[in-house]
Order: C-alpha cells, then structure tokens, then sequence
C-alpha cells in the first residue's frame, strides 16, 4: 500500500517540530505506526531532532523554496499492513503564497493529487498568528493614526483558503471514502485545564470561529481535531528544559484525543496518532 499524506500550514504552525517528533517516535516503535524500512534522505529530518534533543524547539523554518520531502515506510503495529507515507515538508510562507498569489508548483500539485491524507497545522500562542482586526474598537482611532505596514490577511482567512485548495486538490481513499483532513493544534501545552477540557474543536471556535464554521461546513473532507504537544512542555521554561534533557526525548510528547468511551480530552503518549489516522491503515 502506497500512502501519501501532505503536512501543511503557515509559518511557525509547529510542522517541522512534528515531523522531527514523529520520526524519533516510529524509531521508537511504541505507537500505532512504526518504521518498517529505514528510510535513506532525510537529513533534514534528522537535523530538526537534533534542535529537539538539544532542547530546543525549532521556532521557524528558513523561509526557502527547497524541497525537504519526508519518506518512509511505515507499518502498523495492530495489523501488520505497511504504507509508504511521502510529506512534502514545504515552509509556511511558501503554503501562504500557493493560496494568496495561486504561486502552485506543477510538482506540488501533483503531490497534492496523489494524496489522500493532510496534516493541517496551527500554533496556539504564535506571534506568527494575524488576528483580524476589531472595527468596532479600532474605528475611532483610525482616523488619528498613520496606516501601518500589512501583515497580510487573517491567519484564519489563510487556513480556510488552504482548505478550499485541499478540497480541489486531495484525492479519495483507496477504498473510495472521502479523502482526511486531521487539523493539529500544536503547543497544545500550553493551555489552561479548563481549555483542554473542553477540546482543541472548542477553542477554534472561541479563537478562530471562521476556520471553525468552515470545518463544520465541509463536506468533501473526513475532518478530525487534534491537541498535540510535541514534547509534553515548554522547552523555553527553564526548569522543563533541565527536566527534559536529564531525561531524553523518549516519552516525552502526548497527543490530545477524545475518548471514545467517556468522551473526554485525554493526552495519549502515541505521537503517531494524527498520521495513522489521515492515511487509515
């Protein structure tokens, strides 16, 4: 079986910590997917997990037009099938331009229609997030100060946009069901008890309520929600950092899921959760 599973998102969005967390997790082999072949080019892979192991979060990509493709053969530790699993690691602002200047690579394309999976990501606490502006508070003011620099369009504009591309673009699963959208909120750490408690879904709809309205509109797309915490903390807190590197990076990290059960939040050590969900082995 062949899987292709396309990660996406702005910049600073928590994508090349990700990926760097999730093949130090398949080498682990403790999750539902596990590496069954070892893979040959991933250097650049293998350079964002040094910033990890040195307790350092890799806070944003260098914005450049290489592509950093992400290759390996993984199986399942339930039923033994495998997928050959492609990510296109492509930086923030090069997935901005695709949507703003309809700047799409014939190569991209291709990688987009040949997959049936995404990985959608965004940061809680970015200083990269665009929240759109308060007219009612910020109208009396416009008029006494100067227009500043554009940061560009809201952040979840941005998100909805990659979404409509995804829509045109993902094709269906081998079996024919609609193609899977998993939307990852990473530093999920980051919030309060009673936020985690209500859900990474509940917090876009207080935070970014379009984004949220047109995850609940779409139709075209098997859409779920994940919390993710790529090393279950803040490696720029002191006393965490001194923590995590007396202890290494093995266990470290926890995805946030709804029980099936009792329908409750939970953080759930198997950091390959969101993949093995989009490709459905």
């Amino acid at each position: 079986m062949s899987a292709s599973v396309v990660v996406l998102g702005g910049p600073d969005s928590g994508k090349s910590n990700y990926i760097a967390r999730l093949w130090t997790a398949l080498r682990e082999k403790k999750g539902e997917l596990v590496e069954a072949v070892q893979p040959t080019d991933i250097d650049f892979v293998l350079e964002a997990a040094e910033h990890l192991f040195q307790g350092q979060f890799i806070h944003r990509s260098e914005q450049t037009e290489d592509r950093r493709d992400f290759e390996v053969t993984v199986g399942s530790r339930s039923n033994g099938k495998q997928a050959k699993i492609v990510v296109p690691d492509i930086s923030g602002e090069l997935w901005w331009r695709a949507v703003t200047d309809l700047d799409v690579s014939p190569d991209l394309i291709e990688d987009m229609r040949a997959a049936s999976g995404a990985l959608l990501f965004l940061r809680e606490g970015s200083d990269q997030n665009i929240q759109p502006l308060d007219w009612i508070t910020a109208k009396k003011y416009l008029s006494k100060l100067k227009v500043a620099d554009d940061k560009g369009a809201p952040t979840q504009v941005m998100l909805c946009e990659l979404i409509r591309f995804l829509e045109l673009t993902l094709a269906r699963r081998p079996d024919g069901t609609k193609p899977r959208l998993a939307v990852v909120v990473s530093a999920w750490d980051l919030v309060g008890v009673d936020v985690f408690e209500r859900g990474p879904m509940s917090y876009l709809e207080e935070e970014y309520p379009m984004l949220a309205g047109r995850l609940d509109d779409v139709s075209t797309l098997d859409v779920q929600v994940f919390g993710l915490s790529v090393v279950g903390g803040d490696l720029d807190e002191a006393s965490f950092k001194k923590s995590f590197l007396e202890k290494g990076i093995d266990g470290h990290g926890w995805v946030a899921i709804r029980a099936t059960d009792t329908d409750a939040w939970t953080k759930d050590p198997d950091l390959t959760k969101p993949v093995a969900w989009a490709i459905g082995l």
